[in-house]
């Protein structure tokens, strides 16, 4: 490590305190080819594994290097420290700004490394992805009505490597739900059917919790995904960091929605102290997956690179194998519809 930096903690150690930032920048090394900054003042770094071990008791190493500038101004903070100061409004908003903004570097990372992958290797994680959100689907379907012969085609493919291979690709931190307190009901706002929640690329100060209804997702006019889960938070990245919309949303029906605005924040913990916490313990999950899709990305990056230099493309048969694959599933699936007349299976179907 240079004498320019300090190293504060490894990849794989073990989380035993975070770090109060007074001044200057930390660094972080997602893996070794990919690393950003985290600059400025009294920030509180290193809360993703502490919120893993001691507060959603998941068992996770260090999964980042952190190395401070020379003139960096960081002292500890102790597990117990930190685990007293997520009861407190000032600690948890600066925990979940700096998560968010973890969040947000890592995303581009994730974005600027798919970008670099060509050929065989971009078509591998397509695939992949197609097979895994077909079965995930399945055995959605399947947890909702637990019919057995339902649970023996999910059995036949969850296991697989495609699965596996299409979960590190795709998987992320599921929205977190958040039951709205009575308290609340003069934060609800009811939206026709048609309208506009907020636009894509405006600025966004605001995070909705759903209440009644559906909402579409809609990114460069196009719907890519409906939000019906009542309790639903969404937004929550553009209310800390004060970041542009990546999405318009739009109600599907008659739609009602707690809608929060950073200034009232403060006021809404109070009347419900959970919220907050449930925001950043998300935003802590949300950074370790993409720290998970980085390194899956980067090691199809270097498949890429060892094909290139003219070694054997085992990319090649491992996509045909998967198309191969993917036609089973399809097979299995239309099947099944056909047999057992279950016409709820064909949006699974879609899929593929």
């Amino acid at each position: 490590m240079s004498e320019e930096f300090i190293k504060l903690y490894t990849v794989n150690s073990e989380p035993d305190c975070a770090y109060f930032l007074s001044s200057g920048s930390i660094y972080m090394y997602a893996s070794n080819m990919d690393k950003y900054a985290v600059k400025g003042n009294n920030l509180i770094i290193g809360s993703t594994e502490l919120i893993m071990n001691h507060l959603l008791h998941q068992q996770t190493p260090r999964i980042e290097t952190a190395v401070a500038s020379k003139d960096a101004s960081v002292k500890k903070i102790s597990v117990e420290k930190f685990i007293s100061g997520m009861e407190t409004f000032s600690f948890l908003i600066n925990a979940s700004i700096v998560l968010a903004k973890q969040v947000l570097l890592t995303n581009k990372i994730i974005n600027k490394n798919i970008e670099s992958l060509e050929g065989k290797e971009k078509q591998m994680r397509e695939l992949s992805i197609k097979y895994y959100k077909a079965v995930f689907k399945l055995n959605q379907e399947y947890e909702k009505r637990k019919l057995p012969w339902l649970n023996d085609i999910v059995k036949k493919y969850f296991t697989s490597l495609n699965y596996k291979r299409g979960e590190a690709f795709c998987r992320s931190q599921d929205s977190i739900t958040i039951e709205s307190s009575n308290q609340l009901s003069d934060k609800m706002i009811e939206y026709p059917r048609g309208s506009i929640i907020c636009e894509e690329n405006t600025a966004g100060e605001e995070m909705y919790i759903l209440q009644t209804g559906s909402i579409d997702v809609e990114i460069g006019g196009n719907r890519v995904a409906t939000i019906d889960k009542q309790g639903t938070v969404i937004g929550e990245m553009a209310l800390l960091l004060n970041e542009k919309r990546t999405a318009t949303l739009k109600a599907k029906n008659n739609t009602v929605i707690t809608v929060i605005k950073k200034k009232e924040l403060k006021e809404v913990c109070e009347k419900q102290s959970d919220l907050l916490k449930n925001v950043t313990y998300s935003l802590a999950q949300k950074h370790y997956y993409n720290i998970i899709k980085i390194s899956t990305v980067n090691k199809s990056l270097i498949d890429q690179h060892l094909n290139n230099d003219g070694g054997e493309d085992k990319t090649l048969s491992q996509v045909e194998r998967l198309k191969s694959d993917l036609g089973k599933l399809k097979n299995d699936i239309s099947e099944i519809i056909y047999k057992k007349d279950a016409e709820f299976l064909k949006p699974v179907l879609e899929e593929l």
